[in-house]
Parts: structure tokens; sequence; C-alpha cells
């Protein structure tokens, strides 16, 4: 699993400098082809699927590949965490979901937000390379592009003359079209507000002085904390008189799913996350221990 990076246990941001970056790799096989062929080259795979995850894994070790790096994560957050400003030389984007209906726009890799993201990281002249089949999608990305006003942008068609994977030849060779978009980065880019999170180093247990809870007051409901932080509480288990609750917390739709215990001391309980759950510690989840402390504290 050397290959594998654990943004929850790491120093942020990693110390890369002039790497490649691919989003949504798939079965790895692109990525695979350009460590080969650029040995002294740093690559690192970004996908939210842990089918993806462990075929490249497996194919690295199998090919003694030890120059590609990966992360379960989505890519916005791996670019806002994990990479320095100024560090990526290539971002590349194959094939991304194009999120045909307008309601699922937000969803896009190329929305503004993101390629704020991107172009922050990027080095001097570094380069977004996408490939795509649908027209409209290149016609967003374009459009997206020039909120920023730090791109010069190409866009041509791929003939089979060029590297390609053995389904891009069958789709050209059926005649269908397939778009090369560059995203080259010539300056800095306009300032777009984007979604951020604040990790710690410390989660600090919260201590109630009661000797019962309120569980009926979270079972299986969900709360707003503040803006943009909301918890949902699912099942809870009661064991000698301690509990878990099973919760999930969108952070500035940054999603993680863990326990939270509440341990009886007797006079009083003890709220913590459990030692079995691996997060990225953050404000937001000790905001979530106190909220709930709160909520437990209410009258019976």
């Amino acid at each position: 699993m050397q290959n594998y990076i654990d943004y929850r246990k790491i120093q942020k941001p990693l110390n890369f400098e002039n790497f490649t970056v691919e989003i949504g790799f798939g079965s790895g096989d692109f990525l695979i082809r350009l460590a080969e062929q650029n040995k002294e080259e740093i690559f690192f795979g970004v996908e939210k699927s842990w089918i993806s995850i462990n075929k490249l894994l497996k194919k690295c070790k199998l090919k003694k590949i030890n120059n590609i790096y990966c992360t379960r994560l989505d890519a916005y957050w791996t670019f806002q965490l994990l990479f320095k400003n100024k560090s990526v030389k290539t971002i590349i984007i194959n094939y991304p979901d194009p999120w045909f209906k307008k309601s699922h726009i937000k969803k896009r890799l190329t929305k503004k937000e993101n390629l704020f993201v991107y172009a922050k990281k990027l080095i001097d002249n570094g380069e977004i390379k996408i490939r795509t089949d649908h027209y409209p999608f290149v016609e967003f990305t374009l459009q997206e592009s020039e909120f920023l006003k730090c791109f010069s942008t190409t866009v041509s068609n791929l003939s089979i003359n060029e590297p390609l994977t053995k389904y891009e030849k069958k789709w050209l060779s059926i005649g269908k079209n397939i778009w090369e978009i560059v995203l080259k980065k010539e300056k800095e880019p306009e300032f777009i507000e984007t979604k951020k999170i604040m990790e710690v180093k410390e989660l600090f247990p919260v201590k109630i002085c009661k000797e019962k809870l309120n569980i009926d007051a979270i079972s299986h409901k969900e709360f707003k904390i503040e803006e943009g932080l909301y918890l949902k509480c699912f099942s809870v288990w009661k064991n000698n008189g301690d509990y878990a609750i099973e919760v999930v917390l969108s952070e500035k739709d940054f999603l993680q799913a863990f326990f939270i215990t509440a341990k009886n001391k007797g006079e009083y309980f003890i709220i913590d996350v459990s030692k079995f759950s691996e997060i990225l510690k953050t404000e937001g989840i000790q905001k979530a221990l106190n909220f709930l402390a709160k909520l437990f504290m209410e009258v019976l």
C-alpha cells in the first residue's frame, strides 16, 4: 500500500513538485502507461472508487511501479487539502461525467470553483488536459474558464494517429467525435470564493454532568449546526450504559461518516469520536461534538 496516500493520516500539503495528476483514473491503465514512460516523474491518481484504487494498486505492485501515488477522495478536496500552490505540472481529466441535467451542473469537474482551485495548484504554464465525447461539456468548460481570466484555451479533435486508448481507437474508427481541451495557465486566476475546511491537531471530548442522556433527541434525525455544517444521526446502540451513534457530517459538502460514543462514567458522560473511526480531524467535527452534548442535556 506504499502507493496509497491516506489523506486523514499524513502531514499536509504533500511535498511534491512538478508532478502530474489524473482525476478519475478508472482502471488506471492510462496512469500506468505515463508512469512507465516517465520513470523520473511523479504521478498522482484521484478516485472516489475503492474498486479503481485497488485495481491501480495491484497493477503498481505487479509492475513494481513506485512513481505513482493515489488517494480516495473527491477531486476538489484533493487539490484543496493535499497539494501546494504552484506544484502541479499537468492535470488530466479523461472522459469526465458530463452530468447532462441542468440540476446536476454543479457536480461537473470543470465548474469555475474547481478550475480556480486547479489553477492555484498549477505551476506557471501548467496545463489542464481534458478529453470528452460530449461537445456541450466542451462549451461549458470554456465558458467557466473565462471567469478566471488566467487560461489560454485550445480545442481540437483527436485523430487516429495520436496515442490513444483501445476505446478511443474503437470510437474514432466508427466515426465518433472526441474533443481534447487544453487550458494553459498564463497567470494567476481571478479570485473566486471557494469552500474550505479547517483541520485541527486534536479533538477534545465533551463532558456532560448528567446521569442519563436524552437519546431520543438525536436518533434518526438531521440537524443544521450552522451554515454549511449539517449532521445526520442514524442508529444508536447501547451497551452497559454506553452509547454509540452512527453519524454523517457534511462540512462545506465535505462528507465524513463515523461513530460518536457517549461513555457512562457514573455521574457524567464523555462524548467523543469512536477510537475505531478513521476521520479527518476538522473544526466541524468538534462543533458536532459540542452540539450533540447540548442536545443530550435537554430535559427528558
